[in-house]
């Protein structure tokens, strides 16, 4: 189904657009971990307090994402995406207080026909006494998307910090969808773990001009974990639990609940793991399957693996190590 995309398009403007797999083995989400690089994306005052250069997806089939900041009062950036080898450009800048990101590039979510139109990006961020706030737009041309997202301090039952966001997006073909998540969550020091804890709720509405659903998923939770192991490597994982309250499927379009036959049509957990190495400046960060826990001699050595595109698949058939990516990159 069109709705399908347009969902999908919709979740990916909400989130962040510079990604690593230190946050996929930790969930998924950067807005729980506020100190990561991936919160450039969602959060773009975030600029200003980092210089790193990072290239994402090593090993991946549809090439790497490279990002380069760097600066002192103000800052500089260049971000270059292999799946998107259309971009122009993508600079970031940073002034010490406000956060900018501006692309221009070509774009095929915004065709019926999967050809390529052109537009641009852009993303503002800034600091308030109120909180973090960070907020884009994407016109390419008959399409446009539009994002907000907003973090602050919460003291509210066991939590102690509380995230929402909010997408809309129209594909220019009567594919619309909006998306509205609210989160509240604390991050609980175990000693060498920091253990995060998160649960919030998230309402989605869609429609294509003939079909419509609206769904709402309560609770939204995460759990993760970050161990050191040692002083250069850390154990990651997650467990990402999402139950569907509530569910208006009008139109018969299977994206929820009340129609079996969908593909959102179950309520979902979903977990992983991952490895950080950390030397000085220079980190590597990866995920890692169940496997490694099971039989880490044969997993380690790659006995019982086979490269299949951007999976790792066992002979056996399962492909719980899900995931071939590394993440490479160098602060200063």
């Amino acid at each position: 189904m069109k709705n399908v995309k347009v969902i999908l398009i919709s979740v990916a403007l909400c989130a962040t657009v510079f990604a690593n797999q230190r946050i996929a083995a930790l969930g998924g989400d950067a807005g729980f971990w506020a100190g990561d690089r991936a919160n450039i994306g969602s959060f773009p005052a975030t600029i200003n307090d980092h210089q790193f250069l990072e290239i994402d997806g090593v090993g991946a089939s549809d090439g790497v994402d490279a990002t380069l900041l760097w600066g002192d009062a103000t800052k500089w950036g260049f971000n270059f995406t292999g799946a998107d080898d259309e971009t122009w450009f993508n600079l970031m800048w940073g002034n010490g207080d406000v956060g900018l990101n501006v692309a221009y590039a070509t774009s095929d979510w915004c065709t019926s026909t999967g050809g390529e139109c052109t537009g641009f990006e852009v993303g503002y961020g800034q600091n308030f006494d109120w909180g973090e706030l960070g907020v884009g737009f994407a016109s390419f041309e008959d399409a446009s998307g539009y994002w907000a997202n907003w973090r602050a301090d919460m003291d509210a039952w066991v939590f102690d910090t509380a995230k929402a966001s909010f997408g809309m997006i129209d594909d220019g073909f009567d594919n619309t969808a909006m998306a509205v998540s609210f989160d509240m969550f604390t991050h609980i020091d175990a000693g060498a773990a920091d253990i995060l804890f998160g649960l919030g709720v998230e309402y989605v509405s869609t429609d294509d001009g003939t079909d419509s659903a609206t769904w709402m998923s309560l609770p939204s939770a995460t759990v993760a974990v970050e161990s050191a192991l040692n002083d250069w490597a850390t154990l990651r994982a997650f467990a990402n639990h999402t139950y569907q309250f509530s569910c208006s499927d009008d139109g018969g379009t299977g994206l929820c609940a009340d129609d079996s036959a969908g593909p959102m049509a179950s309520n979902a957990t979903t977990y992983g793991f991952g490895l950080g190495f950390n030397w000085g400046s220079a980190s590597l960060d990866m995920q890692i399957g169940e496997e490694l826990f099971v039989d880490p001699i044969t997993t380690m050595s790659g006995g019982n693996w086979m490269f299949d595109g951007d999976n790792q698949t066992s002979f056996g058939g399962s492909t719980t190590l899900a995931n071939a990516e590394v993440t490479l990159s160098y602060t200063f």
